[in-house]
């Protein structure tokens, strides 16, 4: 493999203000690329120092402190596994001491996740980092601005865990903010800015709360299917609860993200968004076949004859930053929860409706329908992706007959 290559670089085109030229670091990969090392000597004395083999007094001096930004650079070059001048960079100008430091490691990441787009992970970490540091900074006048990594021990996570169910918080709330921390911990010790022995997960087990099946069997489908409603807020807001219910209870960014060009006049295909960051492999795209009850949606709210780019439904607009793309979305969901929360009223159920409960419903059905083995408790996951692997393995012809009993109930 391709391996960068350092050299110093004596800079004697322009000399300084003080007569002497600047001391360059050089980094060839592909092409050449220079760095300040703050350092300077004239032409006589450079050579005394770095050319002589074996310089004293101030040239010996000057020789060090250039064999120490070598070192640095060769550290930073080993660090980067897959070179580019972007990682080499960061590895080289990291401010070392901040490598131990919880908070900068997230507010790195988060800066990461927002340049990649990935805005409702961003959140997560920003919420994450929050929560721990309420804890940290009890008592203090003045929040901390280091928390290294060594003082996260077991019996720190323990009592975090004690505190925020003293806030009243739930154990699966606790476990969404350990998560990331978790994760932060695994990447310092692969990049080695820690040790291994500091990792506190192995002593600890991050909580997790009962996973309740969210899902709801036919006869109260039909009852919401069909009930005689004047709102036209709760009329969208099922409509494409139903929606997502019969595409393969897809996921209401995806609704949001759906293009023109995914669309065919049988069916139309999406990639999730949820794990288009986090699948190490190309992603499978999800088919979904488009029965009346879609096309129905697709032919009132969206379009099909845009530009191939164009969003189906006017949820998203086309150029919105990430930030806004991720408001936008979180008020589309907000909006079918509210509204959904008033249909389950008027039907008389004791739950709220939310958005996760197409999703499962139709994860359960799909099990009895096709008859899936394993269709037990681990269908009561958050993901379909044990379901989706089944569902790519079956004839269109199938998926298309299935997908029709999703409303047999009508």
């Amino acid at each position: 493999m391709k391996k960068a290559s350092i050299s110093i670089y004596h800079d004697t085109r322009r000399a300084l203000d003080d007569g002497r030229f600047p001391i360059k670091l050089r980094v060839y990969f592909g092409k050449a690329k220079m760095y300040e090392t703050g350092l300077s000597a004239s032409v006589e004395d450079f050579e005394k120092a770095y050319i002589n083999p074996s310089p004293r007094g101030r040239f010996r001096e000057l020789l060090l402190k250039i064999k120490a930004i070598e070192s640095k650079a060769m550290e930073a070059i080993e660090f980067v596994r897959s070179f580019t001048f972007a990682k080499f960079e960061k590895a080289l100008f990291r401010n070392k001491p901040m490598s131990n430091n919880v908070i900068e490691y997230y507010k790195d990441y988060i800066s990461e996740l927002q340049c990649l787009d990935r805005i409702g992970t961003a959140s997560s970490y920003k919420c994450s980092l929050s929560s721990i540091l309420r804890y940290v900074n009890q008592g203090r006048k003045k929040g901390v601005e280091k928390l290294g990594f060594d003082v996260i021990t077991p019996e720190f996570l323990h009592k975090y865990e004690r505190w925020a169910l003293e806030m009243n918080m739930s154990r699966s709330s606790i476990g969404i903010y350990l998560r990331p921390l978790r994760k932060l911990f695994n990447t310092a010790i692969a990049n080695g800015d820690i040790d291994p022995d500091v990792y506190p997960f192995k002593k600890y087990r991050i909580p997790t709360g009962k996973n309740i099946k969210k899902n709801i069997e036919k006869d109260v489908l039909k009852l919401l299917y069909t009930m005689e409603v004047q709102d036209e807020n709760i009329i969208k807001a099922r409509d494409f609860w139903f929606f997502s219910y019969q595409c393969n209870g897809m996921n209401f960014r995806d609704i949001a993200e759906l293009r023109c060009k995914n669309l065919t006049d049988t069916y139309f295909s999406f990639l999730r968004h949820k794990t288009l960051n986090t699948t190490k492999e190309d992603p499978t795209p999800i088919v979904v076949p488009i029965t009346a009850g879609v096309e129905r949606i697709i032919a009132k709210y969206g379009k099909r004859d845009g530009d191939d780019n164009d969003y189906v439904f006017p949820i998203l607009q086309q150029g919105m930053p990430p930030e806004e793309r991720h408001r936008a979305n979180q008020n589309f969901i907000r909006y079918v929860n509210q509204h959904m929360r008033k249909l389950a009223k008027m039907a008389g159920l004791s739950f709220n409706l939310g958005t996760m409960y197409a999703r499962h419903s139709f994860t359960t059905i799909v099990a009895r329908e096709v008859g899936l083995e394993f269709a037990q408790e681990a269908l009561g996951h958050t993901t379909l992706a044990t379901t989706q692997k089944y569902w790519a393995g079956f004839e269109s012809k199938i998926k298309k007959e299935v997908a029709e009993k999703l409303l047999d109930f009508i």
